[in-house]
């Protein structure tokens, strides 16, 4: 390891380097064209394509297209209200986003998989958020001016690979874990929301429904312990048969 120069990055390998951002990526800065579909940046998901809003109605978008910015696939956008705490990703597709984000374009040996993993550290979100500005914290903005200038490693692209590569197969089986139960929390969440619906609307009788639910089970009355017993022939077999002298003292033959 070799000191990287950068207090809170610390010791980097001998073959890595520090660069700026500006080294790795580029703003791109195109106008949407039509036929595209709409993106979102998420603080979970990264970049995927929402047709809906968080209340399950469909997105109301902005009739001209060329309002918003063009990213292509492989391209990253990060929201820059909240790059600070990891809203950031790699485009799946071509496709529209936010004015409101940045588009970065990686430049040639740029793995954007790698650098989403380094942007999604808390480590790297920490200097972000020094480097954003707002009137308040839950405001600050990252612009590109102040992203391009921000330090970040450098390693080879086959090493970049090997690292994404390796990260995937360690994890793979934990985010089909936390996808299924996000799912399965998602469904409990709609169900209670529908069920609250259903019974302040008089849809559902409350009455009905506590007469169909089974009794609550009766918790089984505690055993009553046995008196012990006398075991002579374990007390033969290991040889501390008690005795007792007149004075109550317990005597070991």
């Amino acid at each position: 390891l070799k000191p990287s120069g950068i207090p809170w990055l610390g010791e980097i390998p001998e073959h890595w380097e520090v660069v700026r951002n500006m080294a790795l990526f580029s703003h791109r800065v195109e106008s949407g064209v039509a036929g595209l579909p709409v993106l979102q940046v998420s603080l979970r998901s990264g970049i995927t394509i929402e047709e809906l809003d968080q209340f399950g109605r469909p997105k109301k978008l902005i009739a001209d297209p060329t309002k918003y910015k063009r990213v292509h696939e492989g391209d990253m956008a990060y929201n820059t209200m909240r790059m600070w705490q990891g809203a950031v990703g790699v485009s799946p597709c071509d496709g529209l986003v936010s004015p409101a984000y940045v588009v970065i374009a990686p430049r040639i040996g740029t793995v954007p998989e790698f650098y989403d993993y380094v942007f999604h550290t808390d480590l790297y979100k920490q200097q972000v958020n020094r480097q954003s500005t707002g009137i308040v914290s839950d405001r600050n903005r990252l612009y590109w001016d102040n992203f391009k200038q921000m330090p970040n490693v450098f390693l080879p692209e086959s090493e970049q690979h090997e690292i994404v590569t390796f990260i995937l197969n360690e994890t793979g089986g934990l985010n089909t874990a936390i996808a299924r139960y996000e799912r399965e929390i998602a469904l409990l969440r709609e169900y209670r929301t529908r069920l609250t619906a259903d019974v302040v609307t008089g849809k559902l009788d409350v009455r009905a429904a506590a007469a169909q639910l089974p009794e609550p089970a009766q918790a089984p009355a505690p055993a009553e312990a046995e008196p012990l017993e006398d075991e002579p022939e374990l007390e033969e077999e290991i040889g501390l048969k008690q005795k007792t002298s007149q004075k109550g003292k317990l005597i070991l033959p």
